[in-house]
């Protein structure tokens, strides 16, 4: 009994191995399937046009209206919470990613940030991501800088 059992459990034992790797291969791969969608959705609401290539006149109406959809009191300066929040509650590892990002766009150090600051922090964005310096941004460019 003993001797058919061992063999037994070694074979479902080895077959259970050989199906982790596969498993952790096709979750890599939906995981990567995945975040090309996310990627490919942002980069769409960028490029306007749909041309494949961010503009820096699209980066520019797209960093205004994401300027004015977080500056929720309208007086043209975002505070922390309106930066951190964007109108719901953030996870702490998200709100704390957004609290390091807000004090670098902050280059007065005055706990705001104000329309000049956010351009100038987008405008340095924008050149980080055209890796190419063609002034414009290619979805694989913009991959590249999001990864």
């Amino acid at each position: 009994m003993k001797i058919i059992l061992y063999p037994l459990m070694a074979a479902l034992i080895l077959g259970a191995w050989a199906v982790v790797p596969n498993s952790i291969e096709q979750a890599a791969a939906q995981q990567a399937d995945d975040d090309e969608e996310r990627f490919r959705a942002r980069f769409s609401r960028i490029d306007i046009n749909g041309d494949d290539a961010m503009t820096r006149g699209e980066y520019t109406v797209y960093r205004v209206a994401t300027f004015n959809a977080m500056d929720n009191d309208r007086d043209g300066i975002l505070a922390l919470p309106e930066f951190r929040d964007r109108g719901r509650k953030p996870s702490e590892r998200r709100a704390s990613r957004r609290t390091k990002t807000f004090e670098r766009i902050d280059q007065s150090a005055n706990g705001s940030v104000e329309r000049a600051e956010w351009d100038g922090y987008a405008n340095r964005r924008f050149q980080r991501m055209d890796a190419d310096e063609d002034n414009e941004v290619s979805f694989a460019e913009f991959v590249a800088y999001v990864k």
